[in-house]
């Protein structure tokens, strides 16, 4: 067995050669560089040594040298093994020769070459050469390391030139980071994938690609993480500065080698906005196939409900000008017959039949009430209600709405407070109540109970013992105008309404039944434990309107359709008031502005094009705080919220169609605050 000294600046190759070596039975002692290499062979006298060429400090070459020019003949005359990466065998020969190295392995040779060496030069024994003079060896050694140094620098820029074409054409964005976290590259695709310039995205700039609630776990996985840590990968949204959201994957690798003081990490970004997507659409065909029925039902009634909501706008602007314009005629004939002007049979007969069409108007008006009732665009006033309470104030009402054949039998229970508008659900029972009615053509019972849901939430059901619906009714029965009563142009609604009713408030509605063994309507509402009951019955009726305010007032209407603000003009000069009018919110503005005197009220429509009602109040109020609003809307989609709460707490909204008792109490009522 002999003793063979290795000599390398990287431990790794060190445990290499050391691992090599110890199979064939040698001793094998290490030196990290050339200075602690001198020192051992004179300490250990070494039978062969093995060393690296190029090293810092003291490099193979030097430490030749040196060791040949030692005063320990023993250590001067040890066999030397070059055993390098970076020099072939023909740059070194020269300076080889001269020194007595034994021989040149390559690394990348077959490791059994370094073993043969090793075997070879212990059959030979210690060298016996004359050291060249200290000049001669220095130039030799010059030359060699320049040549070297160069040969070096031409890799190197053409390892750069390579590596910025590969991160250049690179499909992910690559970020270099060092140890504190700082990025001091980002490549070109990096920059396309956030559309953010590169000199934002080097420092801490790369971490806007990652969510904020990780940015410390990820600065501190780069301070602390070893190699070996494995790949750390994040998932999250990132918003483009033009507003295009991107999906992107980041895999954050650190690096660390403390040989070479290298530290920091590798991070890749790649923009996954087109594998999200279609995972989503992956995700969504799932549950669409798991649920398909509910999907339809959901769709259409979806785009039933923004249909609906579209008709009750139009149509309530249509029936509130005829309705106007009805009314205005109605008191023009009775003023006609007062004065004497018009025979009293000839108006009578034309009041009779106007009062046929103001029958007419009226049954339309309730017909858009339920329409937007269904397209959940009502103005909803929800308040902490009892429902027990509630249901047993509601008891007559429910029992007229169910006719002398049916019995209504209410059973309360335990139920929590809900959060909802009292009118809206005492519309809903009424709804549910004559929907069971009409199913028992021959008398009945409907049996209302209240209870508490497993989950806590409380609950109304309505179950009738009529004739039930087969599957295919049931599947359609809360699409509006589908109806299986004959002889009823406005039949279908009822249960529609219901439903739009019940998911305005945040809650749900089912239906179970079967031909022959009658209908359940499910309702199941939010509770709000805890809370103190503030409503515990139907609506109350409207407060008298308060008195009119003394002194000429104006008044400026503001409304886009031409019909409805003539009438809706007449209306306010009738009541009194001075009428200033307005197509659109910038007419609006420069009627004001010409007007010399206050504006007392604004009455505004809501859905106008370019400026909306809501938008022109406010900055109508900016300039005239002291004038009152009111808002006009047959679709008051600008003033709720998703749930159907007012956005304007506060003001006075009148819903389209109204009556001019309607306007006048709500001016005067607004005029007296």
């Amino acid at each position: 067995m002999a003793t063979v000294l290795v000599v390398d600046d990287v431990a790794a190759n060190r445990e290499l050669m050391a691992m090599l070596l110890g199979y064939r039975g040698h001793e094998v002692i290490e030196a990290c560089d050339g200075a602690d290499a001198l020192a051992l062979a004179q300490s250990r006298h070494p039978d062969v040594v093995v060393s690296d060429v190029l090293m810092p400090g003291i490099d193979g070459l030097e430490l030749v040298h040196r060791l040949r020019s030692a005063p320990d003949e023993q250590a001067a005359h040890a066999p030397v093994i070059f055993y390098t990466a970076n020099y072939l065998e023909p740059e070194t020969r020269p300076i080889a020769e001269a020194c007595g190295v034994s021989q040149v392995v390559l690394r990348s040779a077959d490791p059994r070459e370094l073993l043969e060496a090793v075997d070879v030069a212990l059959r030979n024994g210690p060298v016996d050469i004359a050291p060249r003079p200290a000049d001669e060896f220095a130039a030799v050694h010059a030359r060699a390391i320049n040549a070297k140094l160069l040969e070096k620098v031409r890799a190197l820029r053409h390892t750069e030139r390579r590596f910025e074409a590969m991160a250049a054409s690179s499909p992910v964005g690559i970020v270099l980071v060092d140890e504190r976290g700082r990025a001091t590259y980002v490549n070109p695709r990096l920059t396309e994938i956030t559309g953010r310039p590169a000199d934002r995205l080097l420092d801490r700039g790369w971490l806007a690609c990652l969510d904020p609630a990780t940015h410390t776990g990820a600065l501190e996985i780069v301070r602390t993480g070893a190699a070996d840590a494995g790949e750390h990968r994040y998932r999250n949204r990132f918003a483009r500065a033009d507003g295009d959201d991107r999906w992107l994957r980041v895999h954050l690798r650190p690096i660390r080698d403390a040989e070479a003081d290298l530290s920091g990490a590798v991070v890749m970004v790649d923009d996954m906005t087109d594998v999200v997507a279609a995972e989503e659409r992956a995700g969504r065909e799932m549950r669409q196939r798991q649920e398909e029925a509910r999907r339809r039902d959901a769709e259409r009634l979806d785009s039933l409900r923004r249909m609906a909501g579209g008709m009750a706008h139009d149509f309530n602007n249509l029936l509130g000008a005829m309705l106007g314009f009805l009314t205005l005629a109605i008191e023009q004939i009775t003023d006609e017959v007062d004065a004497g002007r018009m025979a009293p049979a000839t108006g009578s007969a034309l009041l009779g039949d106007l009062e046929q069409v103001t029958k007419g108007g009226e049954r339309a008006k309730k017909l858009t009430e339920q329409l937007l009732a269904f397209g959940r665009r009502e103005i909803s006033r929800p308040v902490t209600v009892d429902v027990d309470a509630f249901l047993a104030d509601a008891a007559g009402a429910l029992g007229e709405a169910a006719g002398p054949q049916i019995k209504v039998d209410l059973r309360p229970g335990d139920v929590p407070p809900v959060t909802i508008d009292p009118r809206l659900l005492e519309r809903l029972l009424h709804l549910l109540v004559q929907n069971a009615r009409d199913a028992m053509p021959d008398g009945g019972t409907i049996t209302v109970t209240s209870g508490r849901s497993a989950a806590g939430q409380a609950t109304i059901s309505v179950a009738d013992d009529g004739r039930g619906m087969p599957p295919e009714v049931l599947a359609r029965a809360f699409e509006p105008f589908f109806s299986t009563k004959p002889g009823s142009r406005t039949a279908g609604l009822g249960l529609a309404t219901a439903h739009g009713v019940v998911t305005q408030a945040g809650g749900q509605i089912t239906l179970s039944s079967e031909p022959g063994k009658g209908t359940t309507v499910l309702i199941s509402l939010p509770a709000k434990p805890g809370a103190a009951a503030v409503t515990a019955g139907p609506a109350p009726p409207p407060e008298p309107p308060a008195p009119e305010p003394e002194g000429g007032l104006t008044v400026l209407l503001v409304d886009d359709e031409d019909d409805l603000r003539d009438v809706t003009a007449r209306f306010i000069g009738k009541a009194g008031y001075q009428v200033l009018t307005a197509a659109d919110g910038e007419e609006a503005l420069e009627v004001a502005e010409r007007h010399h005197g206050p504006i007392h009220c604004l009455v505004t429509d809501v859905m106008m094009p370019g400026m909306d009602g809501r938008q022109l109040a406010h900055r109508f109020q900016e300039e005239y705080p002291d004038t009152k609003v009111i808002f006009i809307s047959g679709y008051a989609e600008a003033l709720i919220d998703d749930a159907g709460r007012s956005l304007e707490p506060g003001r006075t909204i009148l819903a389209k169609p109204f009556s001019s008792a309607e306007l006048t109490a709500a001016l005067k009522a607004a005029l007296v605050r």
